[in-house]
């Protein structure tokens, strides 16, 4: 009872001018992160304008479903915050639920402006998604041949998915590799809200703005200058071109093995590229939609989160490093990239890491 009359007493002494100058503090050392969206989204309006596609344009995609993630993010953190309080035993679980809401509480200026941000990076994501999808229509897929003859001279003469799928040979690793691939969206959803809500710091704002100059520069730069396609959409394009087909087929027998012993899920990246090949081929928007192989920005997230989480906390950071390296492993046994995707991306996503490290320090930013 002492807790609750403590934070009643505390509600009713907050001077609301104190917040919101505290409030404006916080938005004032995001002021970086502002301008850059602003310049990127002015960049892709004139982008799409120069090259005829202003009607392509797409806003507010990501930000029309923001609310429906974050209500089930919230549900889903309180629902297992609660069930970790029973395994644990607590003998007051409502009690220490109620506690952890009044410490959520006394952080609200933090998570007001991490909303703030959200929006933001959410308009950021969706100008994202149409260069991603606008690439293939101004730049063709031309280097699919090149990265598949890297590859082999990289894996003296042997296609990597070969080497990979000879040591992980039962499709029960496939589809764990597939679910954990998968899973990355969530880990990049996750990190993002935990960097958004992190104390002040350079840290916080490296890992920020890390993450956009990724996306940015390797997602849509280097992809527009470097187009590929990726293994899985190599034979749709050129039906004479059958290099990848032992690939298909064996995921698809893999697929067909797990329905038949009783998996209750099948391989999803396969549906998958049937819905993007079903998009880039008829032209129909999806959410998420475009294909792009070079470079892969499933291994750029993943050594990105490493990176950032490694900052915070060594042990849980070596994790992270761990599935960095099942998300590159995924990225070419799946079909999605060429192995040499990873091994372009992983290394500028370090450069950018530093860079931005070196920056905030050479100019004292992210500090209040």
């Amino acid at each position: 009872m002492n807790v609750i009359t403590q934070f009643y007493s505390n509600f009713k002494n907050i001077s609301w001018r104190s917040d919101l100058f505290i409030l404006y503090e916080s938005l004032k050392v995001d002021i970086p992160i502002y301008i850059f969206i602003a310049i990127y989204i002015m960049a892709v309006f004139i982008f799409s304008n120069v090259n005829g596609y202003e009607s392509k344009i797409q806003l507010t995609s990501y930000m029309e479903i923001l609310p429906i993630v974050i209500s089930i993010s919230l549900c889903v953190s309180s629902i297992g915050y609660l069930f970790l309080l029973v395994i644990r035993l607590e003998k007051r679980p409502l009690f220490c639920f109620w506690i952890k809401l009044i410490k959520i509480y006394e952080l609200r200026n933090r998570i007001i402006t991490s909303f703030f941000l959200l929006t933001a990076i959410s308009a950021f994501t969706s100008c994202f998604s149409t260069v991603k999808a606008l690439i293939p229509l101004l730049n063709p897929f031309s280097f699919d041949e090149l990265f598949h003859r890297l590859d082999l001279f990289l894996f003296s003469g042997v296609e990597p998915w070969k080497i990979a799928h000879g040591f992980f040979q039962s499709p029960w690793i496939t589809l764990g590799l597939n679910i954990l691939y998968n899973f990355w969206l969530i880990c990049v959803w996750v990190v993002l809200c935990l960097f958004l809500v992190y104390p002040i710091s350079k840290l916080r704002l490296q890992y920020l703005m890390s993450w956009l100059l990724s996306w940015s520069l390797l997602g849509n730069a280097l992809a527009y200058f470097l187009p590929s396609a990726g293994p899985a959409f190599v034979s749709l394009l050129e039906p004479l071109n059958t290099t990848y087909e032992p690939l298909m087929s064996l995921l698809h027998a893999h697929d067909a093995w797990l329905i038949e012993h009783g998996s209750w899920v099948s391989l999803w990246a396969l549906s998958t590229q049937d819905a993007l090949w079903e998009s880039y081929s008829t032209g129909k928007e999806m959410l998420g939609s475009g294909i792009s192989a070079m470079p892969s920005m499933h291994v750029s997230m993943a050594v990105l989160m490493a990176l950032g989480v490694y900052s915070i906390n060594k042990m849980l950071g070596w994790v992270f490093w761990i599935y960095a390296v099942i998300i590159y492993i995924g990225s070419f046994m799946l079909g999605w990239h060429y192995a040499v995707d990873g091994l372009v991306s992983a290394p500028l996503t370090y450069v950018i890491w530093r860079l931005c490290g070196y920056c905030l320090r050479h100019f004292d930013l992210g500090d209040n």
